[in-house]
């Protein structure tokens, strides 16, 4: 049965209008007609099956069982992930989002290659939204995680939330793990920082490290920047069984 997305202030009581961007995949593609069954999630744990009423203007549905509420994750892990060259970010969100990552921020540092206008930064913005949304919809994840608009990487360390825990993955550290930063701690947030593709330089570790961001080492093999962040998140799941 075919899943999809619905902001809940499209859910009023037993009827659910879905968003526009459904109704192409769904008319012409998934071909779907008055009367077939799907799945609708609203973001907030709960998830619904619905039967389609009418396909236009918009694509209506009644739902006609509550399949239930559940939590969403223990623990929120955000990825703040130095902008990657091609379509490298694509894949981060998409696989970062069936693994569970909740919050997406990306970041500008001193080595991204990549340079974009305002212009860009929104659309780049909304299509990373639309690859997140996506993915939960495929993966069977309630919440749709949030992709920040595109900052620089001061700014992202100027407002850091300190209560959390704060991770840096970089190839110079060589004593400290993850599983050796979480000893004797649950952390209600983690945030994990991964650089570009040349790394993060010397100048940010040392910014991270003065406002509480942790180096770690991943082990003594180098990751590339699209496999970090998602080998920490995986670890980090397995670790905390969320």
């Amino acid at each position: 049965m075919k899943r999809f997305f619905v902001p809940p202030d499209s859910i009023i009581g037993n009827a659910a209008t879905l968003p526009e961007e459904h109704g192409k995949h769904i008319r012409n593609v998934l071909r779907l007609k008055p009367g077939d069954d799907i799945l609708i999630f609203d973001g907030s744990g709960k998830e619904y099956q619905a039967k389609i009423k009418t396909l236009y203007p918009v694509i209506d549905c009644q739902i006609t069982c509550g399949i239930g509420k559940r939590p969403i994750r223990k623990i929120d892990i955000c990825l703040v992930q130095g902008i990657a060259k091609g379509d490298k970010m694509d894949t981060i969100i998409q696989k970062g989002t069936e693994i569970g990552i909740s919050r997406f921020i990306p970041c500008l540092t001193e080595r991204t290659i990549v340079k974009l206008d305002k212009d860009s930064r929104r659309k780049k913005q909304e299509r990373w939204q639309k690859i997140a949304r996506s993915a939960a919809e495929q993966s069977g994840a309630l919440a749709v995680p949030d992709i920040s608009e595109i900052r620089a990487f001061a700014e992202v360390i100027a407002g850091l939330d300190k209560t959390g825990l704060n991770i840096i993955p970089w190839e110079e550290e060589q004593g400290q793990r993850i599983k050796d930063v979480l000893e004797n701690v649950t952390p209600k947030t983690i945030t994990i920082f991964i650089g570009p593709e040349g790394g993060f330089s010397a100048e940010e570790i040392d910014l991270a490290r003065r406002n509480k961001v942790i180096p770690v080492s991943l082990g003594r093999q180098i990751l590339r920047t699209e496999t970090a962040g998602l080998v920490t998140a995986a670890i980090l799941k397995y670790e905390f069984e969320w």
